[in-house]
């Protein structure tokens, strides 16, 4: 228990800016990049087209969207061509597609980690490979990640891999603004926003406005707002982590001389982690339709490490409860809320065992409020437990939708992404322990299965 402890506080610790990972990783930058580095850094992707694949899947699908339950599913390479009844749906698909039947399996929306370092702080947990990394994602489930920390030499592996097509998922990356604060400026300015090929997009801006703890301010309220104007005005979306609520004031303030007090928010300007929020920002977060980013799995130890609550000078989160994990707020408020792994911050003793860092912990999570470091639901988090409906969501549709990518990703349609992860039951119909020992029958990205454990689903497949 200690040793997780001590886990959780140096995540918190260094959460936000990262001025050790920056100092002690291998890909961390030794100088701020200059103005001009991203246009000559930047690998051209081959010109070869990514491989994608076709199957239909038959059985019990959650297409989170309408019909909201479907018994087929037809993925025509890489894009889900139909979504229906069986028998419509056979025989919509050509001949020699593939067929498999789930069984007692269910198929959902490809899982979509909306905030992570899988990749760029690999070495944080032990990994020494990008290809490691992206693996031990697509094993948990998740066919998108967004890598939310990405420097000049981060950006250059990313398109790498891309031209080599060595990136078996989708990753959405977010140049870094500052760490702690030593600030980078905009060398963003050379390139814009969009996709490098069809699994990689280098879609925002990444803020850390305050640490790990919410008691220091990294910016100075000019500086943000200008700093998030130019941003704004030039297409980007802005990803700004913000604990305390004197950040969340200050990244509102910005946002609002930005986009207006009602918005729209057409960027998808999004706030990441929101663990004290007042009820005045929450309105105001309403008013302008600002993402959040929450981690149902991990927020917990986080808020009830003995660090943090010094922070707030406090013994117990319960003395300010109503501003600290507002999950069922945001969600009754009609906020786009997506759950993220974080990943390895969130991790105790930055070590990833097999039974965390998935998709499956963070629906489960949302439903009980239970951590690393205890077995019970913290008392001020009861009234903020979300169904396993609402922490699909935040899985899927709402996580898209954090990443611009609502029309294509986190639900199933015709015309969208043909990414699914199929999983051995339900977590509409189960309790939260059932939920947390569910398992990963194949993770599918494009039609192609990424990771197929399940015989009876890689046997049709050929794999």
């Amino acid at each position: 228990m200690g040793a997780a402890r001590s886990g959780i506080r140096s995540a918190a610790t260094l959460l936000v800016a990262l001025t050790v990972v920056t100092a002690c990783a291998p890909s961390s930058p030794s100088a701020s990049p200059s103005a001009g580095a991203s246009a000559g850094g930047v690998a051209s992707p081959s010109a070869a087209p990514r491989r994608t694949g076709s199957l239909v899947l038959v059985g019990r699908i959650l297409t989170l969207d309408d019909p909201p339950v479907a018994e087929a599913l037809l993925i025509e390479d890489g894009i889900v061509a139909a979504v229906g009844t069986r028998d419509a749906v056979t025989a919509r698909a050509s001949a020699g597609v593939p067929v498999i039947e789930l069984g007692e399996r269910v198929a959902y929306p490809g899982f979509i980690d909306a905030h992570a370092h899988w990749i760029g702080d690999r070495d944080r947990y032990g990994v020494e490979t990008p290809a490691a990394a992206m693996d031990l994602a697509i094993r948990r489930g998740w066919t998108s990640i967004s890598e939310q920390w990405v420097n000049q030499e981060r950006l250059s592996e990313l398109t790498r891999l891309a031209a080599d097509r060595a990136l078996p998922l989708r990753v959405d990356g977010y140049l870094a603004l500052n760490f702690g604060e030593e600030f980078f400026g905009d060398w963003y300015a050379d390139r814009e926003p969009g996709a490098v090929d069809d699994h990689l997009r280098i879609r925002g801006l990444k803020i850390h406005l305050d640490d790990g703890w919410g008691k220091h301010l990294n910016w100075a309220a000019d500086d943000l707002t200008a700093t998030i104007g130019r941003a704004n005005d030039a297409g980007w979306q802005v990803s700004v982590h913000t604990v305390s609520s004197a950040a969340e004031e200050l990244v509102l303030d910005a946002l609002e001389a930005a986009i207006g007090p009602a918005g729209p928010n057409p960027l998808h300007h999004r706030i990441e982690h929101a663990i004290q929020v007042t009820d005045e920002e929450l309105a105001r977060l309403v008013a302008m339709d600002i993402a959040t980013v929450i981690h149902l799995d991990g927020a917990a130890d986080w808020v009830l490490d003995p660090e943090f609550l010094a922070a707030f000078d406090r013994d117990d989160p319960g003395e300010g409860g109503a501003l600290i994990g507002r999950w069922r707020d945001f969600v009754d408020a009609g906020l786009h809320v997506a759950s993220a792994t974080d990943a390895p911050w969130t991790f105790p003793d930055f070590t990833l065992t097999d039974d965390m860092g998935r998709p499956v912990d963070h629906i489960a999570a949302g439903m009980d409020g239970r951590g690393r470091t205890t077995n019970e639901t913290p008392a001020w988090l009861r009234d903020q437990l979300l169904t396993a409906e609402q922490g699909l969501r935040a899985v899927t549709l709402d996580a898209a939708w954090v990443l611009g990518d609502e029309t294509r990703r986190g639900h199933l349609a015709t015309g969208t992404l043909g990414d699914v992860t199929i999983l051995s039951g339900d977590v509409t119909h189960a309790t939260p322990d059932a939920i947390r020992a569910m398992t990963v029958s194949a993770t599918i990205v494009g039609g192609l299965p990424a990771y197929c454990p399940d015989p009876a689903i890689c046997s049709p497949l050929g794999r």
